[in-house]
């Protein structure tokens, strides 16, 4: 049996070997291949030929595929013509690099797996083509920007995928009921201390508000993750002005720097006082539980990304809300907790999202710079508006095929109403805080690359919630006692570890710029 196994293994590895050799060839003769004499900065003399994947169109009854749709012909043709380069979109349900289905340009969110190719050299070395070709790229780079091009990389002279970009606001703000607001006589809130005189406002007027339903009134929802639905709060009082060590070190949960013990004591003041749900430690984000109040009109004011109330359409929750409480009941996007420099910031804790799209060249793309220069093509904003400006009659909207700043212009069908540009324009307000951690991954994973005495994957998943529940949802008088020992549980539960391996890293790291985690 132990002789099968030995061969079998031989047979596999021998496999594996054969198809590495063969990657490695093609990929030798795709970055030799052709010659770009040709082309003048942005258009090549001898027409060039690409395939590029695009999302396929999911449950749609429709006759149309990725290339005869309308944003599929206006990017041909004006590729073509302003670049020379002849487009074919493939179907991304169709690819399949493990059975040598691939396009010239295409986009996976499986990191890991990607990660795996480039080792194997399955994928592109874009960072000759983006150093000789600059002059050429300036789209493309000044879109996404070195973060986003240098992704979780050690060597720059290594770029093997491009993240797309995510141009949409990522600040959360603050709505409040507008209809309320002018019911009661109440100007829009403009700082913390008018925001709070609103929700005791809302409460001590929740019969003139909400009739027989005034026991259900919440005047400020928060549900089980604090962290995220009240984090323009809990973000105000941070300082924005601390080393970039100590943001390194403790800016992965926020919970150990100065200042955010002062957010959860104003918190748990707001929830003695009736002004949060008196359930939040089980209400689940995301789900019917945490949106359902506000369709049925018993929420004042809540926390979220601008577009939260606006997306889906008809089915969205603004809709829901007015067809439950007439057409007056309305919310307004509103900046309410400045900074102790009297400025709106958001802190960006994490590394730029592995989930999101990640645009590589496989080894059999014959043609990287034409693929470059496509990519440059779409990542103009003048061809982005275009695309934009364009009335589709087929479910193939042009962000199916905006690879590298799809976000940047989705509006989730309300481009022209008034009150989801206007929750746009006051996110946009907000400075967006992401410095010292680049591409480090010192969260959860961190525990599978040490060896410690004690498995902290077991304790440490929900430590962060608990710990916040526990603090805010602390009784009269007991909150310095519950902080201190909540935060001890919680640093024990594993945060304590990340923090000093994130201290202990601080030097190879972000000094000499090597970002394995070991």
């Amino acid at each position: 049996m132990a002789g099968n196994l030995l061969t079998a293994i031989k047979k596999h590895t021998v496999r594996i070997t054969a198809i590495m050799l063969i990657l490695s060839i093609t990929f030798t003769l795709c970055s030799c291949n052709g010659d770009n004499n040709d082309f003048d900065g942005k258009r090549f003399s001898k027409t060039r030929k690409i395939t590029v994947l695009a999302d396929p169109v999911n449950n749609a009854d429709t006759d149309c595929d990725v290339n005869s749709s309308d944003a599929a012909r206006y990017i041909h043709d004006n590729v073509y013509k302003e670049c020379n380069i002849d487009v074919t979109f493939i179907d991304s349900d169709k690819l399949d690099l493990r059975n040598g289905i691939s396009a010239d340009i295409s986009f996976t969110k499986e990191y890991n797996e990607l990660v795996s190719y480039y080792r194997m050299g399955a994928v592109v070395n874009l960072s000759p083509y983006l150093d000789n070709y600059s002059y050429a790229l300036t789209d493309l780079t000044e879109l996404l920007g070195d973060d986003y091009i240098h992704f979780c990389n050690d060597d720059p002279n290594e770029v093997w995928c491009l993240k797309a970009q995510d141009d949409r606001p990522l600040s959360m703000v603050t709505f409040i009921r507008s209809d309320w607001l002018e019911k009661l006589g109440l100007e829009k809130p403009s700082d913390q201390d008018e925001f709070y005189n609103c929700l005791i406002a809302f409460r001590d007027n929740a019969d003139l508000l909400l009739g027989d339903d005034a026991s259900e009134m919440i005047p400020f929802f928060v549900d089980s993750e604090p962290n995220i639905s009240a984090k323009p709060l809990l973000d105000s009082y941070l300082d924005t002005s601390i080393s970039d060590k100590a943001f390194f070190v403790d800016g992965y949960c926020r919970i150990s720097q100065d200042g955010y013990s002062e957010g959860l004591k104003t918190l748990n003041k707001w929830y003695l006082e009736n002004l949060l749900p008196d359930d939040f430690r089980s209400i689940r984000p995301m789900t019917k539980e945490s949106y359902e109040p506000i369709e049925k009109g018993y929420v004042g004011s809540f926390c979220s990304q601008f577009d939260y109330l606006y997306i889906n359409g008809e089915n969205s929750h603004i809709n829901a809300l007015q067809n439950n409480c007439g057409d007056n009941a309305d919310y307004i996007a509103v900046n309410t907790f400045p900074d102790r420099y009297g400025k709106y910031a958001s802190w960006q804790e994490d590394c730029i999202s592995e989930d999101n799209i990640n645009i590589f060249l496989p080894a059999t793309c014959s043609d990287p710079l034409a693929c470059l220069v496509y990519l440059n093509w779409i990542s103009n904003s003048v061809n982005i508006d275009g695309l934009q400006d364009l009335s589709f009659d087929d479910p193939f909207t042009y962000d199916r095929y905006l690879l590298t700043g799809r976000e940047k212009v989705l509006r989730s069908g309300m481009i022209d109403d008034e009150d989801y540009e206007a929750a746009r324009q006051t996110a946009l307000e907000v400075d967006f805080i992401h410095r010292g951690n680049l591409c480090v991954r010192y969260g959860p994973d961190v525990f599978q690359s040490y060896k410690t005495d004690k498995d902290y994957s077991l304790v440490y998943y929900d430590s962060a919630k608990l710990f916040l529940g526990n603090v805010i949802g602390a009784g009269e008088g007991e909150f310095e006692t519950v902080l201190s020992e909540q935060y001890e549980i919680y640093k024990n539960s594993g945060a304590g570890f990340i923090q000093l391996v994130r201290d202990n890293e601080w030097e190879k790291v972000m000094v000499k710029g090597s970002r394995k985690p070991n």
